[in-house]
């Protein structure tokens, strides 16, 4: 269907595409308060380390912006440093089962240097048998795919980018032999006139997950056609919402239980099975220890001084309240499972959610109306356009202040 056939009665959802939330799974890094320090860091860590559950660990490890760092070799160095650290603070049982390479990263850190850095993690914190790595990739980068296979990344995630070559950049990904291959839609703008070809190219190659494009990135003129049409393909070819802006394969995996609250989106965005930590390692990187998110030093010559006396590096963080964990609880499960179980909510919590979230509530008749949602019995569904939407339905919760 072309851009030109987009049903009219759809019109008033496709608007609200361009104006949904930006922040709605975590707070913005300016939200942070700069009164969280090393020492309220370390004592989250000890809190966590005191948990039975979960023990697994995500790395995230930033990338450096142009400028920022002159030579690759130094941010290596700073990174290992700042790993080291981290790990002496851990318990000894906690396991990483995955490593995310942010955006940027295998562009600015040679395969040679990226190769190092891997080896580190499994010789400072335990590993589970076979971690998944992650590498997201510019799809207008020069880097070959291969090489990064060979160095130990088992997941390639393509960026798409106008005027690139990002289908092609995704089979040579295929043919390489990741255990995976995604594809990352970014907004896309109103001249990006090879927006849906690139994207049907895609779709032809068939990768194991395809990402919506996130509003946290927009660009000056975005088409709100093209977003719309691009979910509205990726739908008819069978892809299902997985959780955040992921979409899988109708072969792949589906969670068997919707709405309990068990899975969560990361800070890298992507949906995991269990709530686990998350540790980010880099300049400006951020953390997520049970209820504590934190941010590193996002300048180089401050980031490294902390580090030669050994601090980690945070420079601003926050706790969550106690209104703030539910919240963020309902949001996740809003994201990732498009659905709410309200019966499994209260029994976890001991809330009457009716009475908790009294205000959030009375927003919903307006997106029941639209047929974003759906009550069964007391499991809020996600329908249709609301499952594009998801953002705008969870905002109503996370908005709300606590209650007297």
């Amino acid at each position: 269907m072309s851009v030109e056939a987009l049903p009219l009665e759809g019109t008033l959802s496709r608007n609200r595409v361009l104006h949904q939330p930006r922040h709605v799974l975590f707070p913005a890094a300016s939200q942070f308060s700069p009164g969280f320090g090393e020492a309220s860091w370390r004592a989250a860590i000890r809190a966590s380390n005191e948990h039975l559950i979960p023990r697994v660990l995500t790395l995230g490890f930033q990338a450096f912006r142009a400028g920022q760092v002159g030579d690759p070799a130094t941010y290596l160095q700073a990174l290992l440093h700042s790993l080291r650290l981290q790990a002496t603070e851990l318990a000894e049982d906690r396991e990483v089962a995955a490593v995310v390479l942010q955006l940027g990263l295998a562009e600015t850190l040679p395969p040679a240097l990226l190769a190092q850095l891997l080896d580190a993690v499994p010789q400072h914190l335990r590993t589970v048998a076979r971690p998944q790595v992650e590498v997201r990739l510019d799809a207008g980068s020069g880097i070959a795919p291969a090489q990064l296979r060979e160095v130990g990344c088992t997941r390639l995630n393509v960026i798409d980018r106008a005027g690139a070559q990002g289908p092609e950049l995704l089979a040579q990904g295929q043919r390489a032999g990741f255990t995976a291959c995604y594809y990352q839609l970014r907004v896309p703008g109103s001249d990006d006139n090879g927006f849906l070809p690139r994207l049907r190219a895609v779709l032809a190659l068939a990768p194991e997950r395809i990402l919506l494009p996130s509003p946290c990135a927009a660009v000056d003129s975005p088409s709100v056609d093209y977003w719309w049409q691009a979910w509205t393909d990726v739908c008819a070819a069978g892809y299902l919402p997985l959780g955040g802006d992921h979409y899988q394969r109708a072969d792949g995996i589906m969670p068997a239980r919707r709405g309990d609250g068990a899975r969560h989106c990361d800070l890298a965005g992507v949906p995991r099975r269990d709530r686990s930590d998350f540790l980010g390692i880099g300049l400006g990187a951020c953390s997520q220890i049970g209820d504590v998110i934190c941010r590193q030093e996002s300048d180089m010559a401050r980031w490294q001084s902390r580090l030669q006396v050994g601090h980690s590096g945070v420079v601003a963080g926050l706790i969550f309240s106690e209104h703030e964990r539910l919240a963020d609880e309902v949001v996740q499960s809003i994201a990732c499972d498009r659905a709410l179980d309200v019966a499994a909510f209260e029994w976890r919590n001991g809330v009457p959610f009716s009475e908790y979230f009294e205000e959030a509530l009375m927003e919903l008749p307006a997106m029941l109306d639209h047929n974003w949602i759906r009550w069964d019995g007391q499991m809020l569904q996600l329908e249709g356009e609301g499952q594009l939407l998801w953002r705008i339905i969870a905002a109503c919760f996370r908005s709300l202040n606590a209650p007297a």
